[in-house]
């Protein structure tokens, strides 16, 4: 009962968090931007969450492109879900990115139902990407019923009716990171998903990282867009976890010990159910 109420006092406050993180990021970014180390021009794919488009994510991608990234959009419309046409721009898009960069990992940074098809193509192109961040994506619980709102749930399923999830086995395969440096950036005030989903297992490039954000306000929360700078500036191949104390430690709270975290389902395509999401190889 009390996890119930807490989550619709979250929900309450949705919009109010959204319009103080949207009002007050690019004041606040420009007097922090600089603490953040600059991108080394590699190509990063921003993937907007369900029912929404690049225009959501426009500020993010303009930020992201300060520090000196090659972004791109997603440019596939509104984000209604996992379909076949879904996966064939995606798989498109990412290779296309790949080979316009002259042979360049990407990092796919994910907000929401995003941050689960960055998670999947990851999964399924590893080495064509250099790392995934998710932003209040509930990958752990994905296609289980609870792992965000009941209206959430209803609406998806609305627009979605023969979701393919339903048989893909997605609940493993989700809760098991992919092969790439994945963090995965969550808050206890979200009101649309329970954070407890959005968490990685314990792993040699997997990470928690708490802020305090409502779900529709992350990607313009500063706290949670600085870390995802110190995220994308890390050298390929020399991951090693943030350290909220360099932009203060206070923003970041503590996150569950590694026996707290959900266990590792280790799913591989090998003990598959079901053919991959977006045509990548077994």
């Amino acid at each position: 009962m009390q996890k119930r109420l807490t989550q619709m006092f979250n929900a309450t406050n949705e919009m109010a968090r959204l319009m103080t993180d949207a009002l007050t990021f690019r004041a606040g970014w420009n007097q922090v931007k600089d603490t953040v180390p600059r991108g080394d021009g590699h190509p990063v794919l921003v993937l907007p969450g369900f029912l929404t488009d690049d225009s959501y994510t426009a500020t993010l991608r303009g930020a992201i492109k300060q520090q000196g990234y090659a972004v791109h959009a997603w440019d596939g419309g509104m984000n209604t879900g996992f379909d076949d046409r879904a996966a064939k721009h995606l798989r498109e898009q990412l290779h296309k990115i790949y080979e316009e960069s002259g042979g360049q990992k990407v990092t796919l940074v994910g907000h929401s139902l995003g941050g689960i098809f960055a998670r999947e193509l990851a999964r399924e192109f590893p080495d064509l990407v250099r790392g995934v961040v998710t932003l209040g994506t509930p990958a752990g619980m994905v296609g289980k019923p609870g792992s965000s709102s009941p209206a959430l749930e209803h609406l998806y399923g609305l627009f979605n009716p023969k979701s393919e999830h339903e048989n893909l086995d997605l609940q493993v395969r989700g809760a098991t990171p992919p092969p790439v440096p994945t963090t995965g950036i969550y808050s206890k005030l979200d009101g649309i998903v329970w954070w407890e989903s959005c968490l990685n297992p314990a792993g040699k490039q997997t990470e928690n990282i708490e802020v305090r954000s409502g779900h529709l306000g992350m990607i313009a929360n500063l706290p949670a867009v600085v870390a995802l700078m110190d995220r994308l500036a890390q050298k390929e191949g020399d991951w090693r976890p943030f350290d909220g104390a360099k932009y203060g430690a206070e923003k970041y709270p503590a996150v569950p010990a590694n026996d707290d975290l959900p266990q590792n389902p280790e799913w591989t395509a090998k003990n598959a159910k079901s053919k991959p999401l977006f045509g990548g190889p077994r």
